[in-house]
């Protein structure tokens, strides 16, 4: 027996309250999306909210420590080290802030659509029907708690008024800050991938996946966690090794 979906038809409660319900009450907010799989509000609420707060990051940070304190954790040879900066610093702060907000953007996009084509793909696998745009719609909706991070974001960015505040301080939330660190620059760069809104967001889309399919919750944790596992395991073998 294949998993499927189930209607049942409730009024519809508007866009704020699911943005709401799906920090409070998610249940409700995943059987909204259920029946009204919308994209472009949760969409652009974490685009440009994250465009925001970039923006402001490097509008405010001062470029030349910044050069400097990238430059630190790339463990660039002493001979090589001040043609970087210049290359660096060759760019404008300005142009730093357009790569930033592009690069972000392009990423969230493309990380989203992962995360939709991988359980489209589970779909098609198991027979449930469910397609790559009612996906993208659950994932999109269920990344909400990603603007809490952002909140934490221009929280630390208010309170380093000097304009020396390292991109990987940035959110607080990461692990990394959390306290989890390594001597390894490749695992605190795992570190600061994971954090606690992402962890957050990876439980909704499991409450999403088992209420929309009516699976177990040890087939829908199984399911939705395995690419992030592999991901972890892949980094902290090749940073390891």
């Amino acid at each position: 027996m294949t998993d499927s979906i189930e209607f049942k038809e409730t009024v519809p409660s508007g866009l704020f309250n699911t943005a709401i319900n799906i920090l409070v009450a998610p249940s409700e907010a995943i059987a909204e999306i259920q029946q009204r799989p919308t994209k472009a509000f949760p969409l652009g609420l974490v685009l440009i909210s994250t465009a925001l707060s970039l923006a402001w990051y490097f509008s405010i940070v001062d470029f030349s420590w910044y050069v400097d304190d990238v430059l630190a954790t790339q463990n660039i040879p002493e001979d090589r080290l001040e043609a970087s900066r210049e290359a660096m610093l060759s760019l404008s702060q300005n142009s730093f802030m357009l790569i930033s907000v592009v690069g972000g953007t392009i990423f969230t996009l493309v990380y989203y659509a992962l995360q939709s084509a991988y359980l489209a793909l589970i779909s098609a696998l198991t027979g449930n029907g469910q397609k790559f745009s009612r996906w993208f719609s659950l994932v999109c909706w269920t990344s909400l708690p990603v603007l809490l991070g952002i909140a934490g974001m221009i929280m630390t960015i208010l309170l380093s008024p000097n304009g020396q505040l390292s991109a990987t301080e940035l959110n607080p939330l990461t692990l990394r800050n959390l306290g989890i660190a390594s001597d390894n620059n490749s695992l605190n760069t795992l570190f600061d991938f994971f954090n606690l809104t992402m962890i957050w967001s990876i439980g909704l889309l499991t409450m999403g996946y088992k209420q929309w399919l009516g699976s177990s919750l040890i087939k829908a944790i199984g399911v939705v966690t395995t690419p992030y596992l592999l991901i972890a395991l892949i980094w902290a073998v090749i940073a390891l090794s």
